[in-house]
């Protein structure tokens, strides 16, 4: 008597042949759901460490631009009170890192 497998799609002599291929074929695929799990449940821990640290540098960011507009706008204070007492105000520069942060991604290009 043949034995037809479902799982296998082909035919076998014994019954105990049968259930061995079964089982390797199951064996199989569970492992191979397994790896298919940890390779998704990596990828999403990997999207979640790389979410926090964007997280992260973006405060980062946000603090130095707000101490940067302070610092900008202490600056204003200072030369609008010069400006006030002397009139004027000049200064020279020699380097691209003096022009204002304003302009440092549009320079960025002449570096």
């Amino acid at each position: 008597m043949r034995y037809w497998s479902e799982i296998t799609k082909q035919f076998y002599d014994t019954e105990k042949a049968c259930l061995e291929a079964e089982f390797q074929v199951k064996e199989e695929q569970n492992r191979e759901k397994i790896r298919r799990e940890r390779a998704e449940r990596e990828a999403k821990e990997k999207q979640e460490k790389l979410a926090a640290e964007r997280k992260t540098r973006a405060a980062e960011v946000e603090e130095a631009r707000k101490a940067m507009v302070a610092a900008q706008k202490k600056y204003q204070e200072v030369l609008e009170a010069f400006v006030r007492d002397y009139k004027t105000y000049h200064f020279s520069s020699t380097s691209i890192e003096d022009v204002p942060v304003l302009f440092s991604t549009f320079f960025d290009w002449f570096k």
